[in-house]
């Protein structure tokens, strides 16, 4: 009896670890988020470090952003703005795996967390997008979907306006025109800080043959300060989900990244932005 027991109880056991393999294997489309946020430091050991003006964040703070970044279950979030990977541990669950860049000193990382049933990615920094010393790497991920290849790259790109800031930026668009051909399928994903819509000169550049589709093009954006457009992009030579893009907001998100309510600067002046990629059609 105690024998057939077991046998009983291991037939749905078994049943479900084939479902479960099954479903790995038949992964039809992602949910992918991009953040900017706000330089996040995990607060150890760096009072007396760069950057000396950074906010604090408390534990109610990462309680916050972590609330809104897993409000939409991404299966992969791509970060700007964070100090390592260790602090990207205060706002994601065991559920994740996460990398970042590492550069020398302190500076804004990328990073990158992804659902851990969707296996292990082959990670690479890309020293391509740092024309200078100061400027950001890009962080490349390369996923394998049941024999399906498929990239992606969170990148930061020179903020400011001044004709230098400019010129760098299309440098770097220069350098991604360079890059993408080689990834296959692919989703391009970060803070580019440009309003590009208004840039078709540097959508061009991007495009050449590759059929961009961009999940927030000609979207309106409604967070803090970003009124006047989107410069955080999702990006793909496959297809989102028609009316899949959501931008989502903070609660204390009044329009006005100004401190007040001060809660805000606890936060970030960015709203994550997320969007289903289709890997069938």
């Amino acid at each position: 009896m105690h024998r057939a027991l077991i046998l009983f109880l291991g037939i749905p056991f078994a049943f479900l670890i084939t479902i479960s393999t099954i479903a790995k294997g038949q992964i039809k489309k992602l949910k992918v988020t991009s953040f900017n946020s706000y330089f996040l430091y995990d607060e150890i050991g760096d009072s007396h470090k760069f950057p000396k003006d950074r906010k604090h964040r408390t534990e109610e703070d990462f309680a916050k952003i972590k609330k809104i970044i897993l409000s939409n279950h991404p299966d992969i979030i791509g970060f700007q703005e964070i100090e390592n990977e260790t602090a990207l541990h205060h706002i994601i669950i065991n559920e994740y795996e996460c990398t970042a860049t590492v550069t020398p000193g302190y500076s804004q990382e990328l990073g990158l967390c992804w659902k851990k049933e969707l296996g292990k990615p082959i990670i690479s920094e890309l020293e391509q997008l740092s024309i200078r010393p100061g400027l950001r790497k890009g962080l490349l991920a390369e996923f394998n979907f049941d024999g399906r290849k498929v990239s992606v790259l969170v990148v930061h790109l020179k903020a400011g306006h001044s004709p230098k800031d400019k010129k760098e930026r299309k440098e770097q668009i220069l350098a991604l025109k360079d890059i993408l051909p080689s990834l296959g399928k692919f989703v391009l994903l970060g803070d580019f800080n440009e309003v590009l819509e208004r840039r078709v000169d540097l959508l061009k550049i991007l495009q050449r043959n590759l059929k961009l589709k961009i999940a927030n093009y000609k979207q309106k954006s409604d967070c803090w300060q970003h009124h006047d457009g989107f410069i955080d992009y999702l990006i793909t030579n496959m297809d989102w989900q028609q009316g899949s893009f959501v931008q989502t907001k903070f609660e204390s998100d009044d329009g006005n990244f100004d401190g007040n309510p001060s809660s805000e600067k606890g936060l970030s002046d960015h709203c994550p932005v997320s969007a289903e990629l289709l890997l069938e059609r």
